[in-house]
């Protein structure tokens, strides 16, 4: 699996107070399994185009939301962000009730 994204897309997440070190840690310990994700599917129903949320921990712990695009077997990142303070109380209750 290839994952893509673009030089500005980093650009923009940094300035919005993304880390993009955090960014990758998560898609690539979730690629090696090092790390549970809880995949959200997220459709934009205007464009029929199939997104999917991964909502997991950065290696420092922090929630992280992931936005990215599925295509065969690639992975487009576009875009991500720190959980909010409701979306942190969601993601903790499954992280309390998932079963690996």
């Amino acid at each position: 699996m290839a994952i893509e994204w673009y030089f500005a897309l980093a650009q923009v997440l940094t300035r919005a107070g993304i880390d993009i070190d955090d960014v990758l840690d998560l898609v690539n310990a979730w690629l090696a399994g090092e790390r549970p994700v809880w995949l959200r599917p997220a459709d934009d129903r205007a464009t029929g185009i199939r997104y999917v949320v991964l909502w997991a921990r950065t290696g420092e712990r922090r929630p992280l939301a992931v936005l990215a695009r599925v295509m065969g077997p690639d992975l487009y990142i576009c875009g991500a962000n720190y959980l909010r303070p409701e979306q942190v109380t969601e993601f903790e209750k499954w992280e309390a009730t998932r079963n690996d």
